[in-house]
């Protein structure tokens, strides 16, 4: 069994929240955007943010985080946007029961707590099947 390189796995994960850090800002001020000036619909708003983020995510990851090999529109992209279709979905939940839990809740705060959670699928979506990093 190979032995596991710590200093690259961190260094990936460094890049990995930079590229992550990036995207919630691109997801986070189209979301914003939407939801002040344009009185959007929450959901909607969320899907747009997302979705920019999403695929400023995808060029950055598999060119400088994970370094892929594969060609663009490839099994990886697929599973990219799957893994993304997972991680839209349970933000959808997520603001849902912040929504029932704390109506009063401002519509920009509620995104905060849903962008931590939707972070750490991400991530592990990413590493362990988008782009197939394994764990030893």
């Amino acid at each position: 069994m190979a032995q596991r390189n710590w200093k690259e796995d961190f260094k990936k994960f460094i890049k990995f929240g930079v590229t992550g850090g990036i995207n919630t800002l691109v997801d986070f001020l189209v979301y914003t955007l939407l939801v002040t000036f344009c009185s959007a619909n929450l959901y909607l708003a969320q899907t747009a943010g997302y979705a920019c983020g999403t695929l400023n995510s995808y060029i950055i990851n598999r060119s400088w985080t994970f370094r892929s090999r594969e060609r663009f529109f490839s099994r990886e992209l697929v599973r990219f946007v799957a893994a993304n279709l997972i991680t839209l979905a349970i933000s959808f939940v997520a603001m849902y029961f912040l929504q029932q839990w704390f109506p009063s809740l401002n519509r920009i705060v509620l995104k905060l707590p849903v962008v931590c959670i939707t972070t750490v699928v991400n991530f592990l979506l990413s590493r362990l099947w988008v782009f197939r990093e394994k764990i030893d």
